[in-house]
């Protein structure tokens, strides 16, 4: 029996840091492997390579799977998307013709969710703060006590059990908190208390956090949910970061509340992005921006070719595929 017909679409470039050797030859023992061979990925070339495939293997650059390519591949059965978002990629004829879909953004998101917990623990201990007054001669922690808020005790509020707010609340879980807070229109009581959280509003959220976790994916109707009037109800000292989307927040209301001095905010996405020119985000000492490292950007990128690799794997198996995409619920997803 002859094995599947399996094609990357990728540049090979993009194959060669996603995935490892040993990658591409675990794929290659159970199915027909046609791996990357170009430098640059073409609409036209991509509808001639997918013809008569089983299964396409799909990344940051493919051109999108437009109806007419499926048509050439009427046998397609899988597409393992070695990136995370596939809502440019995939249409509603997927669905329709019963093709499964895979998305490494369960693995993107432990890399996310590993950044912003790291910022999280050192703002709460008052760092940026301290290594301000350190680079100019200081060693007196007193001036900054004010801003320490360290986890004991503390309350976190995560916006969206995504696949980031997840790996985010098992985190939070290893430390001596009060209560972790979800706002999450889409999960239950039930699902909340199997996760170890407590469901609340969003409104009740911004009030009683020390720190926020936005974590929600970009779609219309979370378009500046964080604006001036949830911000306003955030404590004073409260830390809020942002490490989903920047047109999730209303900046402008934001640079106002960060000059206030109440808050402090640790951007890793911004709308636009980068910021224009003479933006307050990049001069404002309680604003901490990094320039959207908090993805996968070297070593992690690996984990996706892990991911599509287990994927597939488990696919061909006759396994259940724990990173396969709800396509019935594409519209609510990132």
């Amino acid at each position: 029996m002859s094995k599947p017909k399996a094609v990357v679409l990728l540049t090979r470039e993009m194959q060669d840091k996603v995935f490892s050797g040993e990658h591409l030859e675990r794929i290659a023992l159970v199915a027909s492997l046609i791996p990357a061979d170009r430098d640059e990925i073409s609409a036209e070339w991509q509808q001639a390579a997918i013809k008569d495939a089983d299964i396409i293997i799909t990344g940051w650059g493919t051109e999108p799977i437009s109806d007419a390519m499926l048509d050439a591949a009427p046998g397609l059965r899988l597409m393992c998307h070695s990136a995370g978002s596939i809502k440019h990629l995939v249409s509603e004829t997927f669905r329709a013709r019963g093709i499964r879909v895979t998305s490494a953004a369960p693995v993107l998101a432990t890399g996310v969710a590993e950044f912003a917990f790291g910022l999280m623990l050192v703002s709460m201990k008052g760092v940026w703060a301290c290594m301000a007054a350190t680079s100019q001669g200081a060693w007196d922690r007193e001036p900054v006590m004010g801003g320490i808020r360290e986890p004991y005790g503390a309350t976190v509020g995560i916006i969206a059990a995504s696949h980031v707010g997840r790996e985010l609340i098992r985190f939070c879980k290893t430390l001596p908190l009060e209560t972790i807070l979800l706002y999450d229109p889409y999960v239950d009581e039930q699902e909340a208390q199997a996760l170890g959280v407590e469901k609340v509003s969003l409104e009740e959220l911004m009030r009683r956090s020390d720190v926020v976790q936005l974590c929600a994916p970009n779609v219309p109707a979370t378009h500046h949910m964080i604006n001036a009037e949830t911000l306003a109800l955030l404590r004073d000292q409260a830390i809020f970061i942002n490490t989903s989307r920047g047109a999730l927040v209303d900046e402008a209301a934001l640079a106002a509340e960060l000059e206030s001095g109440r808050i402090l905010a640790c951007l890793d996405v911004t709308d636009p992005e980068p910021p224009e020119a003479g933006s307050p985000l990049y001069t404002l000492p309680n604003c901490i921006l990094t320039p959207h490292v908090a993805g996968a950007i070297k070593q992690n990128i690996r984990r996706q070719g892990e991911s599509v690799t287990q994927q597939l794997e488990a696919f061909l198996a006759g396994k259940p595929m724990p990173c396969e995409v709800p396509l019935d619920k594409l519209d609510i997803l990132a």
